[in-house]
């Protein structure tokens, strides 16, 4: 059998995903990556890549088993695969909120709760979950993928605790704004609501100034990297220097110091 660590990426089809198996499939890893529409996009040298749908139980099932029929185990998992759900929180409708966490949230859940028993077999493994920086600090307008964000952190730290007696190791990554298609393919709650409109516009070109500053996907695949090569990774692995220093502000600041801050760097309590 071989040497090499098999590693099982979700959401390879752009961005952080595709920059992570390209990155990885240069290594001594074995590679398999996975996208809802395989055949939606070019091939990536030394990555094998296996259809999957997060949301569906049977599609995860599937995958797992697909990779363990052709290498014979699994030592890490990159959860990455996830989207962006944007609206103000009242304008959100319950269907939509649930569709954000079932792909984002409880994705995760179904390939964390389908590789642990395997993980636990073998004696050792590894979890990475893809969080953000507005898992740390959210952002006003997309509330839901915050949260979303925000209960991936609580789980993967409980989760940690859990399983590190089975030799199985598990982190976070904190990505701030990286140059990918998430703002691009960001869907919009369905229902609108015009009296926000002025405070979204100011959130909207505050943002977009921040993103024209944006990292590469580079960055959060090679800190990926040096997550799987550490032998004793950290919980929290911020990858941008302004969501580090968002976080530790929001830790040491009192809270309505913070709060100021915040509505500053979003224009929002500017004059309409």
């Amino acid at each position: 059998m071989s040497a090499k660590k098999v590693v099982l990426i979700t959401g390879i089809s752009s961005g952080i995903g595709e920059a992570t198996a390209r990155l990885l499939a240069q290594r001594d890893f074995i590679i398999f990556g996975t996208a809802r529409n395989p055949s939606g996009f070019e091939a990536i040298h030394g990555v094998e890549v296996l259809p999957l749908d997060v949301r569906s139980d049977e599609s995860v099932n599937t995958c797992v088993d697909t990779v363990l029929k052709i290498a014979g185990r699994l030592d890490v998992l990159v959860n990455n695969a996830g989207y962006m759900l944007g609206g103000v929180v009242e304008e959100v409708t319950v269907e939509e909120a649930k569709a954000q966490f079932e792909t984002n949230f409880f994705g995760v859940v179904r390939m964390v709760k389908r590789v642990l028993p395997i993980m636990r077999t073998q004696g050792s493994g590894q979890i990475i979950n893809v969080s953000s920086g507005l898992g740390l600090a959210p952002l006003p307008f997309v509330g839901f993928y915050a949260a979303s964000k925000f209960a991936l952190e609580g789980y993967t730290e409980a989760l940690r605790y859990e399983v590190k007696p089975f030799g199985i190791m598990v982190s976070l990554v904190e990505p701030g704004f990286i140059a990918t298609q998430l703002y691009n393919n960001e869907q919009l709650a369905g229902n609108q609501i015009s009296d926000y409109d002025p405070w979204r516009q100011r959130a909207s070109d505050a943002v977009r100034k921040h993103r024209e500053k944006s990292l590469k996907p580079t960055r959060v695949a090679e800190r990926i990297l040096r997550i799987i090569e550490n032998k004793s990774p950290r919980l929290h692995n911020i990858v941008s220097n302004e969501i580090a220093r968002t976080f530790l502000l929001r830790r040491l600041l009192p809270e309505s110091i913070f709060e100021q801050g915040a509505r500053r760097y979003l224009n929002l309590d500017v004059k309409r």
